[in-house]
C-alpha cells in the first residue's frame, strides 16, 4: 500500500521555514516511533517513506507531506506522525511550531498504479516533472545536479523494487535500456542547494521534460514510474525533504509553455 498524510504547520509570525526545515521536522518524528523500528530502519540504505515541506498558495498555508511506501511504514511512520503533539520544538532553529491539523490523503497501491499505466491508453508521451524541492543524485561519490534520464529512472525503479507487493522490475540494465527509448524535451532549471545538519547540498530545482519514443512497452513502464515518482519522491535524500515532485503525461509540448 501506499498512503500519504498531509499535516499544516503554523509559525510564530516573523518565522519562516524553509525547504530544509523537513530534515528537523524529521529528526522530531524519529524521536516518536517506535525503537525497535527506528533501528530497522537506521540499517536500511533506501527509506520506505518519503517527505517535504512546501507551501500551498490556493491554501495559503505551509504542509508537511508524507509519504508511506509499504504497510509497514503507513502503521509505524504515520501512526508516529499523525499522534504527535500539536506543538513541536525544532531545536536547531529555536522554533516552537504548532501541527494545526492532520489529514489522511487518498490510498493507493502498486498495482493500482501499473493498471492505470498498462490497462488503459497513455495520456500522452511526454513526461513532466515539476520539482516542488531541490533534487539531486549521486554516482561515483560525485553530486549529479542535472537529471539525467537513466539517474532519473534508476532513482525510481531501485525505490519500486524496494517497497512494491509483487509488481517487480527485475531486468538486467532496464534504467539504461528506458533511458534510450527517452530524450530530453524541455527544462526550466535552477541550482537550488538543500542544507542538512549545516551541510549544503548541490541541488536544481524547476521543470524537467522527458520525451518517450516509439517503444510502448518501455512507455508504459516510463509512465508508470513517473505516477509513482508522486509518492516515492526523486533522487537521494527524499526522506530528509529533497526530490518531491508532481509529475504529468502530456500528448503535446505546448501543454508545458
Amino acid at each position: 500500500m501506499i498512503r500519504s498524510l498531509e499535516i499544516r504547520i503554523a509559525v510564530p509570525t516573523g518565522a519562516k521555514l524553509t525547504q530544509s526545515a523537513c530534515s528537523l521536522l524529521h529528526g522530531v518524528l524519529m524521536e516518536h516511533i517506535d525503537s525497535t523500528y527506528a533501528e530497522l530502519l537506521h540499517q536500511q540504505s533506501l527509506r520506505p517513506y518519503s517527505q517535504y515541506l512546501y507551501f500551498d498558495k490556493e491554501r495559503a498555508g505551509v504542509y508537511w507531506r508524507l509519504t508511506a511506501l509499504n504497510k509497514q511504514a503507513d502503521d509505524e511512520l504515520l501512526g508516529a506522525a499523525f499522534s504527535l503533539p500539536t506543538t513541536v520544538y525544532l531545536k536547531k532553529k529555536q522554533l516552537e511550531v504548532q501541527l494545526v491539523s492532520k489529514e489522511y490523503l487518498k490510498e493507493t497501491s502498486y498495482a493500482e498504479i501499473a493498471e492505470k499505466c498498462f490497462a488503459q491508453p497513455l495520456a500522452g508521451k511526454y513526461l513532466s516533472c515539476s520539482f516542488l524541492t531541490s533534487c539531486s543524485f549521486k554516482s561515483e561519490g560525485q553530486y549529479v545536479i542535472f537529471p539525467q534520464p537513466q539517474f532519473l529512472l534508476g532513482s525510481l525503479i531501485k525505490r519500486w523494487n524496494s517497497f512494491a507487493d509483487k509488481e517487480r522490475l527485475d531486468a538486467l540494465g532496464l534504467a539504461q535500456d528506458l533511458a534510450q527509448e527517452t530524450y530530453v524535451a524541455d527544462y526550466k532549471l535552477s541550482l537550488r542547494s538543500f542544507s542538512v545538519d549545516g551541510a549544503r547540498i548541490p541541488a536544481f530545482r524547476g521543470l524537467y521534460v522527458l520525451g518517450m519514443k516509439n517503444n510502448v512497452m518501455c512507455n508504459r513502464i516510463i509512465a508508470m514510474l513517473g505516477e509513482y515518482a508522486n509518492y516515492s519522491g526523486i533522487g537521494i535524500k527524499t526522506a530528509l525533504g529533497m526530490g518531491a515532485v508532481k509529475t504529468s503525461l502530456n500528448e503535446r509540448m505546448k501543454d508545458f509553455e
